[in-house]
């Protein structure tokens, strides 16, 4: 049985000094962020890296934790490669999901109906069954597509490297994805009604999936007073 651990953090209850919590470099890396939005977004997902740090304990990773990034911005941890992670921000909300195999994270927010995008990035079967949609359904469609899609790149670490128009999702119902590599395995969480959530795991295990939206007096406390 795999575990799939999902944390989420609202970007407006960040404070800037809690910078200060992290690595010097990630430190520095926030700061030169111009946009305001931006640069919350960024902290408030290296806090939910920091927080599933301390939270989980693998071993070897220091406290602070300093994340590198694959060739194609997969993050991982050099000092323990089993400790698998990837994050996402959109809006008003940055996300991390935490396991011991591959996984990938998305999260966005619903906006306007993206057509030309649709045509660019559906697989030739996946446009019959969108296209068939009247306009608002396609709009709400076209997010879980998206947010899946990018969260089986990202779980790959490969990045936009793969063309989305090359990957075929079947769904089941209205809300249960497949994809035909039964290696990966795809769904969609649910979350504030403005949002989508895409996840994508390796494993033919299995698994149990812990979630839960933390509060900033929740994860600075923890980050201040844990051990």
């Amino acid at each position: 049985m795999r575990n799939i651990y999902v944390f989420a953090l609202n970007i407006n209850e960040v404070c800037d000094n809690d910078i200060n919590l992290l690595h010097k470099k990630q430190q520095e890396r926030i700061k030169n962020i111009k946009n305001e939005r931006a640069r919350k977004q960024a902290l408030a997902a290296e806090l939910l890296v920091f927080y599933s740090v301390k939270k989980l304990r693998p071993k070897n990773i220091p406290i602070p934790p300093l994340r590198a990034a694959g060739e194609f911005g997969k993050p991982y941890f050099t000092e323990n490669n089993d400790f698998k992670f990837n994050i996402s921000h959109s809006g008003d909300w940055a996300v991390i999901a935490v396991s011991d195999c591959e996984i990938g994270i998305d999260i966005e927010k619903i906006g306007k109906l993206r057509t030309n995008v649709a045509k660019r990035i559906l697989h030739e079967k996946e446009k019959q069954e969108f296209f068939a949609l009247n306009v608002n359904e396609q709009r709400i469609k076209f997010y879980d597509y998206w947010v899946l899609k990018e969260s089986i790149v990202k779980a790959t670490g490969r990045g936009m490297n793969d063309s989305f128009s090359d990957i075929c999702i079947k769904f089941v119902d209205k809300i249960t994805p497949q994809i035909d590599e039964k290696q990966l395995k795809l769904f969609l969480l649910p979350f504030e009604n403005e949002y989508k959530i895409g996840i994508c795991i390796f494993t033919k295990e299995k698994y149990k999936i812990f979630t839960k939206i933390l509060s900033y007096c929740e994860i600075i406390v923890y980050n201040y007073t844990v051990k």
